[in-house]
């Protein structure tokens, strides 16, 4: 590169500053919607999509599928089904099966497609009476668990797999809940216990066709978070709710008080020159009365996170509401009660933008239709005029 000497040209701190601003906001990528790139966000992000929707799960639910591609999210669903089958085909959800293929992703590239198609019958999850989740494989192709963290809930019977890779045929558990007990009374017993760490926990991994190291890379693979886990992690360790501040008596102190000087000052204006300290008289000086002593009006504090009684009392029974409302929204909406999956923002959009294109369509051959029906001239054939006869009777 070769730099070019100019004389004579004034500098410009702001066109300098602005220009570097400029680069600095090109530089920066916008975060895409569904898309992940740390695996910590990511677990972190669907613990609180858990948590903020736990009013509206059903109780039969026991566990949520998570299908990624890569760091893309393509659907999410419950799963309900005692036996819930994860495979290749192009089905989508239908409440008993995940087909991996059944959803859309605009931003797929060719490798993943290709790794897709070998997917298989998949495998088989089902959760046991005693809340583990076991795994069995069905599928030629390989099919991998993943820890996503170093402290899992993972059995030592998969973590002994060589490369985590599944036996044909052969049922795992996928997720222990005894180890995940022992993980919790290890952690409550610590000084300052990490949630979070449990939280992660209950979230276990499997990764099809092709394994990676990081997640993140993998082609094709699915989440799984424990429900039953969640909730058992909520009685045991009960998340820290933040204090709604009521309103507090708070005081606004003055710039001078009269009833916070002491008396002496008689003293120390009678002392006479010779530097002896000043001694205070046997009695107190006259206080001036106490109401109305100060010159104006103290303004009524205001403080943001100061709640009256009465908003206080109106909010929270407008939260018991909002729970009796979501409480029986949740029966209505199938994706909580496992019966439907919910697809990206992305995908739903490219399917909106095909029911407009159907409907534009539509509404051209309709009005071609009405136009050419408008035009036409309708000939009657002649052997209709004739089939009116009078020996039929019909005038």
């Amino acid at each position: 590169m070769t730099l070019i000497w100019r004389e004579n040209r004034m500098v410009s701190r702001r066109k300098i500053l602005s220009r570097s601003r400029d680069d600095l906001r090109l530089d920066v990528p916008e975060e895409e919607e569904d898309v992940w790139q740390q695996k910590d966000k990511l677990l972190r992000d669907h613990m609180s999509e858990v948590n903020e929707k736990w009013s509206q799960i059903d109780d039969e639910i026991w566990a949520k599928v998570i299908v990624m591609e890569r760091n893309r999210r393509v659907a999410k669903a419950y799963a309900r089904a005692p036996v819930l089958t994860v495979n290749g085909s192009d089905d989508g959800f239908d409440g008993y099966r995940i087909g991996l293929n059944g959803f859309d992703n605009p931003m797929r590239d060719p490798k993943t497609e290709e790794i897709k198609r070998h997917i298989g019958q998949g495998v088989k999850l089902k959760m046991d009476d005693a809340g583990n989740i076991l795994v069995k494989r069905l599928a030629k192709s390989n099919v991998y668990i993943k820890a996503l963290s170093e402290e899992n809930s993972i059995s030592n019977e998969g973590l002994k797999l060589p490369n985590g890779a599944l036996e044909v045929d052969k049922p795992v558990k996928l997720f222990d809940m005894k180890k995940f007990q022992l993980n919790i009374t290890k952690e409550i017993q610590r000084a300052y216990p990490d949630r979070r760490q449990l939280e992660k926990q209950c979230i276990t991994s499997l990764g099809f066709v092709r394994n990676e190291t990081d997640p993140l890379d993998c082609p094709i693979w699915v989440m799984l978070i424990n429900i039953v886990a969640i909730d058992m992690l909520k009685s045991k360790m009960p998340p820290m709710k933040r204090m709604e501040s009521r309103s507090r008596n708070r005081v606004a102190m003055p710039e001078e008080d009269p009833y916070s000087v002491a008396g002496g000052s008689a003293g120390s204006s009678g002392s006479s020159g010779s530097g002896a300290p000043p001694r205070r008289s046997d009695k107190p000086p006259k206080l001036p009365p106490r109401d109305g002593h100060y010159g104006q009006k103290i303004p009524k504090p205001d403080y943001d996170d100061a709640i009256d009684e009465e908003t206080f009392k109106a909010m929270q029974a407008q939260r018991a509401k909002d729970q009796i409302f979501e409480k029986d929204k949740k029966y209505d909406d199938p994706y909580y009660c496992g019966l439907r999956a919910r697809i990206s923002n992305f995908a739903r959009r490219r399917s909106t933008e095909k029911d407009r294109e159907r409907e534009a369509v539509e509404g051209r051959r309709a009005l071609l239709q009405s136009a050419l029906g408008s035009n036409a001239i309708y000939v009657h054939p002649p052997t209709l005029w004739p089939s009116r006869s009078y020996d039929s009777g019909m005038e």
